[in-house]
Order: structure tokens, then C-alpha cells, then sequence
């Protein structure tokens, strides 16, 4: 039976793999598929890329595929999918005092990017919040962490554009606020350039409490947003642990800028981040199966039972991320959702690490067929905010593990998910995630629910371009489309970029 069954998972894995006739397109775990007509090209050079641009009517670009809806894919079911991960190089440019930026192509990891500017004394403004995303897809959908996004620390986006020739827009630029989160629909990215800063630590630290009612958590996360002064500042964050009504306190400190990158520069290199995505699956009779039984056993099983089985992932889940007492089993195991696994608690960072924590998260990921989500919504008026918070808690039995609840200021990109227009006044968004089992989220009481209660007593509420909830509420729209679509008919005229599952609002 376990040759059967690894046969199957090797053969869908060389079908993605090779490029075999009839690969799909698929995600991480090989979930959201692309369908067989679409054709999976692999460019190597630019002029590659530039003629495949060229020869396909419709085309999407992508790369290790760590998103939660079908937006990699394009309009056309005869078009192409780019799979952009050859192009992975970076230059850095030291500036005057202190100052860096780092020009990388999209198909790197945010994770080696992060390793090799390390290695150089500099790092991101805020570590990536998952190493496997690319830049080009971190980019594109606006990906954040730690109450900032990245697109806040970018310097200038170079696009191959649909008739492929190379353009750069920079900040500051007339297009530069539909560039820097485009969902791929002014051309595809190419490489980004971002502001890097000298090294700092980030010491980390949790504090365990009741679950309050949902107005003293409100009054918490004000208390947190007041304190987040400026970009420089980390933003903290609550983590709730929904069947056992537990909530932590996540205290992440930054030290100071202390390293000096010119004295770093040709220090030796850190290991790589390398992920071979053994579960990138979703072209045969494995994945059904698999499929139709991730369905059948979450169909069967009663709410109670279902209810009884979160209590204890959450504990197993909360004692492995937070206790004082497993750091060093954080650090040895590579556990990759702590500071202690990603290198940045330590005087030397040691960087991001694929390790066999990593292999058994992905595993657990596969087998039930996870799926993440992200609420986003103001944090004013308060009472709203409570409503909008109350309408998640309502649907605890789909936040397995955990839920995070983070702050993060408004920016005037025209499809951030956290937009609000150049010169207003700044607003506070809260956003709200967790992973659920897909097969609850199908149910008519996972995502349909949710996104019902939430246009009901959440109007405005919002989602990340890269995770889920699209399947029910892609109508829920925010920021300035239409100014957006202007600059869209500017550079793709014949929509040569637009996705398959552009809302209607995006058309």
C-alpha cells in the first residue's frame, strides 16, 4: 500500500515537474489548478521570457505557487502560465549613511533573498512572514508582516510588458502606486528594488492570558497601534487560540541598528533556503483521492467531535511556538513560524532554513488540505471593529491551530488591501488570518457563512490578494479600481495580463 501510494504521489509530482504532456498548473500543495489546456512555459533568459510574452495572447506569471485562489491563472483557458523561479538574481548598492537597496528578481525567495542580504550585515525592514514567497508574487498581491507591507519599502518594479519590451516605473513615478501591488495586470514582474537596512535583532517574547471579550480586545489593539510610531517600530501582535479561549501576546523588540554593512560585505555566505516543494501535486488520481477523502471524513464527522479534536492542536501548536522552555527545541528542529528558526534573535544571524520541521508543517498542510485566509478591516470606529472581529470568532470551528490578529497603517497603493487615499488622513486596519481545512471552508457552513455575516455586519471589510475567501465575496471590493484600470488600458491595452478570476469590478 505505501509503494502504491508513493508511486502515485512521484508520478503527479514528475508530471508537474517535467512539464509532462497534460501538467496543470497547480499551487503549493496542488490544490488550485489551472486546468490541462493551459500551457506551463519555463523560461530561462529574458529574451525567453520576452518571447514567450510575445507568443501567447493570455499570460499569467508565477512561481512556487503559495497562494490560496486561482489568480495565477489566465483569462484565456488556452493561455500560458510563466513559472518565473530561474530568475533569481540580486545586486546590492551600498549608499551613504548606512543607506542600501537591494534589486531582485522576481522568481528568488523572499527567504534567500533574506540569507544573502544577511550575509552582507542588512536585512529587510521586517522579516518575510513565509520564506517560500517569491518576490514577484510578494510584490504583486501586497504581502506584509509585522504590521508594515513590503511594498512600503519599494523602491522602483522593472515589468516586461505585453508587447515585450522592459520598463521600470519608480517611486515617485505617475504610475508607481498601481506598480507596487499590480496582481500581475500591468505586465509581469521582472525584478523589484527595495530599501534594506543594517541588521538588527528582533528579540521575541509571549505573554499568555484569558480570552477577553471582544471590546477589551479592541482596547488592546489600540493600545498596540499607539505604540507603533513609526516604520522603524515592529507591531506586535494577538494570537488566539479559539477552542481552549486563550490569547497570547506576542512582544517582537527590535534592538537597534547596530551592524555596519560595508565592514560585512564579503562576510561568508549564509546556507540556502531551499524548498523542493514535494507536495506540489494536483495532476491525477492521488490528489482525488485524496481529495474525495479529506471531504468524506470532514462531511462525516460531527461538529462536536470536530470541536473536540482543535483542543489539542491548539495546545500541541501553542506549547511547540510559544513556551520559554522549547526555544532551544525550536531552534534545533528549524521551527519555522518562530524568530529562533528564521535567524534573526541572535547577535549573527543564521538566516532561514528548509528542515525537516518544515517538510512535516507541509505534510500536515497536504493531508488537510489547509487552506489561508485573511479579514481585513479598520480599527475605527471601534464598535464596527468589534462587530467585524465577533463575526470571525462566530466561525472558530474553521481556525485550526491559531488565529493572528495584527495592525498595520494605511497605504495610497491602489489595490492594497489596506488603501486609503494620498493625503487623507491615516487609518488603522486590522488584519485577521488562520489556516482552516479546505473541506470545512466548502461546507455551507465555513466560507459562504462567513462572508455572508461579514457583508452583513462588516460592510468594507476586505481580503489579501493571495489567500482565500475569493470563491464567495470576490464582489467586495476597496482602493481605487477605476484609477487602476486606467493605468491597466495605459500598459496592457488588449489585456494580454488579466486574470481568470478577476472580480467584475476588475475587469
Amino acid at each position: 500500500l505505501v509503494a502504491g501510494i508513493a508511486a502515485l504521489w512521484l508520478e503527479e509530482l514528475a508530471c508537474f515537474r517535467d512539464n509532462k504532456p497534460g501538467a496543470q498548473w497547480v499551487n503549493w500543495v496542488g490544490e488550485f489548478s489551472c486546468g490541462p489546456n493551459v500551457t506551463i512555459v519555463r523560461p530561462k533568459t529574458l529574451i525567453e521570457l520576452q518571447d514567450t510574452v510575445g507568443k501567447h495572447a493570455s499570460v499569467r506569471a508565477a512561481a512556487t505557487g503559495h497562494s490560496f485562489n486561482p489568480f495565477a491563472c489566465p483569462d484565456n483557458l488556452l493561455g500560458a502560465v510563466v513559472d518565473m523561479r530561474a530568475f533569481k538574481k540580486i545586486e546590492v548598492t551600498l549608499g551613504g549613511n548606512g543607506s542600501a537597496q537591494v534589486k531582485a528578481e522576481s522568481g528568488i525567495t523572499m527567504g534567500q533573498l533574506q540569507n544573502e542580504i544577511l550575509a552582507r550585515g542588512l536585512t529587510l525592514r521586517v522579516p518575510p512572514g513565509n520564506s517560500a514567497y517569491t518576490v514577484g508574487g510578494c510584490i504583486a498581491t501586497g504581502c506584509h508582516n509585522l504590521g508594515q507591507s513590503h511594498a512600503q519599502d519599494l523602491l522602483a518594479v522593472t515589468f516586461v510588458l505585453h508587447n515585450g519590451t522592459v520598463q521600470e516605473v519608480k517611486r515617485g513615478d505617475l504610475d508607481f502606486s498601481a506598480a507596487a501591488v499590480s496582481i500581475g495586470r500591468l505586465g509581469i514582474i521582472l525584478s523589484a528594488t527595495l530599501e534594506v537596512l543594517p541588521y538588527r535583532t528582533l528579540q521575541w517574547s509571549t505573554e499568555q492570558l484569558p480570552m477577553p471579550e471582544t471590546p477589551e480586545v479592541i482596547k488592546l489593539l489600540e493600545q498596540m497601534t499607539e505604540r507603533q510610531k513609526s516604520r522603524e517600530s515592529v507591531g506586535n501582535k494577538l494570537v488566539f487560540y479559539l477552542a481552549t479561549r486563550v490569547m497570547m501576546m506576542e512582544y517582537w523588540v527590535p534592538t537597534g541598528r547596530a551592524a555596519k554593512p560595508e565592514e560585512t560585505n564579503s562576510g561568508s555566505p549564509l546556507g540556502p533556503y531551499h524548498n523542493p516543494q514535494g507536495f506540489r501535486l494536483g495532476q491525477g488520481r492521488f490528489s482525488n483521492i485524496l481529495d474525495r477523502m479529506r471531504h468524506i471524513a470532514f462531511g462525516l464527522a460531527p461538529h462536536w467531535w470536530l470541536s473536540l479534536l482543535q483542543v489539542p492542536a491548539e495546545v500541541g501548536f501553542r506549547g511547540l511556538h510559544a513556551s520559554p522552555l522549547l526555544s532551544g527545541v525550536r531552534q534545533a528542529l528549524g521551527w519555522q513560524h518562530s524568530p529562533e528558526a528564521r535567524g534573526e534573535a541572535s547577535a549573527r544571524p543564521v538566516g532561514n532554513r528548509y528542515t525537516w520541521a518544515g517538510w512535516i508543517d507541509e505534510v500536515t498542510n497536504l493531508i488537510m488540505g489547509l487552506r489561508h485566509v485573511e479579514v481585513i478591516f479598520p480599527l475605527h470606529p471601534p464598535q464596527k471593529a468589534a462587530k467585524c472581529l465577533d463575526a470571525v470568532f462566530a466561525h472558530k470551528h474553521l481556525a485550526w491551530w491559531r488565529l493572528n490578529v495584527r495592525t498595520q497603517k494605511s497605504e495610497s497603493f491602489l489595490l492594497s488591501s489596506t488603501h486609503s487615499p494620498a493625503g487623507s488622513e491615516p487609518v488603522t486596519f486590522l488584519r485577521v488570518d488562520f489556516v482552516a481545512p479546505g473541506a470545512l471552508l466548502d461546507m455551507s457552513s465555513g466560507e459562504a457563512s462567513l462572508t455572508a455575516q461579514l457583508h452583513s455586519q462588516c460592510p468594507g471589510w476586505r481580503k489579501h490578494w493571495g489567500k482565500g475567501l475569493f470563491a464567495t465575496s470576490a464582489e467586495e471590493q476597496w482602493g481605487e479600481p477605476q484609477v487602476f484600470l486606467d493605468t491597466v488600458g495605459r500598459w496592457d491595452p488588449a489585456g494580454k495580463f488579466r486574470s481568470r478570476a478577476s472580480p467584475s469590478w476588475l475587469p
